[in-house]
């Protein structure tokens, strides 16, 4: 996930979080929630996983003692102590843990497919009761969205997981220099072919005006790959919609691989992208003014946003919406309105105190505190009621490595500050960045431009016989695609084609296909939808956007 944004988090007015269904205080103004009761001897305990990504500046400490994990053990009901997880290797840590039986009581984990194999492992514990008997806050948030419930519970009937509620917005975004179509006397490519045509003058044309070869039309590490695979109508997940059935998808992703191996071989991209792990290199290439189009998530931040500026003081940028490819015109992944992304330990001794931890940390007063810190210190209410950031370098010092603290708050319950129309616009860079989110909402949340699978969470959770020959394949499957992106003649994407469905085959995939297919033919009346996706989106707009 990301670092810390305006959109993961925001204030609301006391009337804003009664008109959601929560019992909670309203803002009242002071700095810090006042919970005499939380300073009492005898609180419960727990532990907690939180992700690591080595962002907590050192005179602010580290997980075991920070200023927030000190606000949280002060002022919550609950004493809670972290356990620190590498963001990009959590599977591993978490199986380590779970293992070791030292696995935290409560786990964060934004990954569907880790928490369906822990469920399938019999390592969680199920939350009916827990709820029922404990909860306040998550129950009365239950009750408003039933779907909370719907999306949480697996084949055995029962809950298993937390989950957040938000406004429907867009993922991953295309991100155009405007001024290099200006400057080439381009215009913004509507088909792939035409994409693939302005990416190769980025790459040929100069359009930096420096004098050298150096520019990249586009980035394929990091999201890219993604971004490339839904212009051809692949998601998400390997399985779609056609003629009413749910059928295992081969042509599209091999027309997503054919593409890529076609700015790959025309020298449009950096011939070591896949060095690139984690993006990082794709990231700096964009900020120094060398790639024409960036496939990325929300932008870096507004730092990032400077940085290029500086760099590039007639840089334009411009959202592009995904060009039409021979199976249609769709959008890339957007966010999960409702996200399931935590769940308890089953060998959790003391269920109550992990239910009061949720409980605390979803209210949204606790959770604008833990997002933007203290108002009067670190924000201040703009003209719609919103939080401004009153010192940038004093907020990134002391909150800018808050956001997973707040990863399981419901944003949607903030009201109109809960949305991208209402983002800051006190610098240059805010105002650009607000435009720049509101260009890709237009341009992605779109039923005429759909995503073209359902999102990962809400597909069923395979057996584990299943779910094993998913795991096994999975990589296998990976490097035979980035195979033939890289292959030149020596290995052709039909050829790619061909090994990925014998080695599906052997490995029992059509088993995986099968059981897709069968619930989606019995289960598609009440399981959550594409069309419910885009239905929440509009009536959380409706409900919530003028709170």
């Amino acid at each position: 996930m990301k670092a810390k944004r305006w959109n993961k988090a925001c204030v609301t007015s006391s009337a804003a979080v009664l008109a959601a269904g929560m019992l909670v205080a309203g803002c009242n103004g002071s700095s810090v929630p006042d919970d005499k009761a939380g300073q009492q001897e005898g609180k419960g305990s727990l532990t907690v996983s939180i992700y690591d990504r080595n962002n907590i500046p050192p005179e602010e400490g580290n997980w075991d003692k920070n200023r927030w994990s000190e606000w949280i053990n002060k002022n919550g009901p609950v004493q809670v102590k972290y356990v620190p997880v590498p963001r990009w290797e959590s599977f591993q840590k978490f199986n380590a843990l779970f293992a070791s039986a030292a696995a935290p009581d409560l786990i964060l984990e934004y990954d569907t497919g880790y928490r369906n194999q822990w469920y399938a492992q019999k390592l969680l514990m199920p939350l009916d009761e827990v709820i029922e008997k404990y909860s306040t806050t998550y129950k009365e948030l239950m009750k408003q969205f039933p779907q909370l419930k719907k999306l949480a519970t697996k084949d055995d009937g029962k809950m298993y997981e937390i989950g957040r509620i938000s406004p429907l917005t867009a993922g991953h975004r295309v991100y155009i220099r405007e001024d290099w179509l200006q400057k080439l006397n381009l215009q913004a490519p509507k088909t792939t072919e035409e994409f693939f045509n302005v990416a190769k003058l980025f790459a040929e044309q100069d359009p930096d005006g420096n004098g050298k070869k150096d520019t990249f039309g586009l980035n394929l590490s990091g999201n890219a790959p993604s971004i490339i695979q839904h212009m051809f109508g692949f998601g998400e997940v390997q399985w779609r919609f056609e003629n009413d059935k749910f059928v295992h998808e081969w042509d599209r992703l091999a027309a997503a691989v054919a593409f890529q191996k076609k700015l790959f071989d025309a020298g449009v991209v950096d011939k070591d992208f896949l060095t690139d792990k984690n993006g990082e290199k794709a990231k700096q290439d964009f900020l120094s003014g060398k790639l024409g189009m960036y496939l990325f998530q929300d932008f870096p931040g507004e730092k990032d946003y400077d940085t290029f500026k500086k760099n590039n003081p007639n840089g334009k940028l411009a959202i592009l919406p995904l060009p039409k490819s021979e199976f249609g015109q769709f959008s890339p992944a957007v966010g999960s309105p409702i996200q399931m992304v935590g769940v308890l330990n089953v060998a959790a001794k003391d269920p109550k105190s992990v239910m009061q931890y949720i409980d605390f940390m979803i209210k949204p007063e606790n959770a604008l505190t833990i997002q933007y810190g203290l108002e009067g210190t670190h924000w201040s209410k703009d003209e719609n009621g919103c939080p401004q950031p009153i010192d940038a370098e004093k907020n990134k010092k002391e909150v800018s490595y808050t956001a997973d603290l707040g990863m399981m708050a419901s944003r949607l319950l903030y009201g109109k500050c809960g949305f991208d129309s209402y983002r800051p616009q006190k610098t240059e860079a805010q105002k650009e960045l607000r435009e720049l989110a509101l260009q890709a909402n237009t341009a992605y949340v779109s039923r005429e431009r759909p995503i073209p699978t359902l999102k990962p969470e809400y597909l069923p959770v395979l057996p584990q016989e299943l779910a094993i020959i998913v795991k096994n394949s999975d990589q296998q499957l990976k490097d035979i695609w980035i195979r033939a992106v890289v292959g030149g003649s020596g290995y052709t994407v039909e050829q790619a084609y061909k090994d990925a469905k014998e080695l599906w085959e052997k490995a029992g995939g059509t088993r995986v296909d099968d059981f897709y297919a069968k619930w989606y033919a019995e289960n598609k009346p009440k399981a959550f939808m594409l069309e419910d996706l885009y239905k929440f989106g509009e009536d959380a707009v409706k409900l919530y956007s003028n709170k």
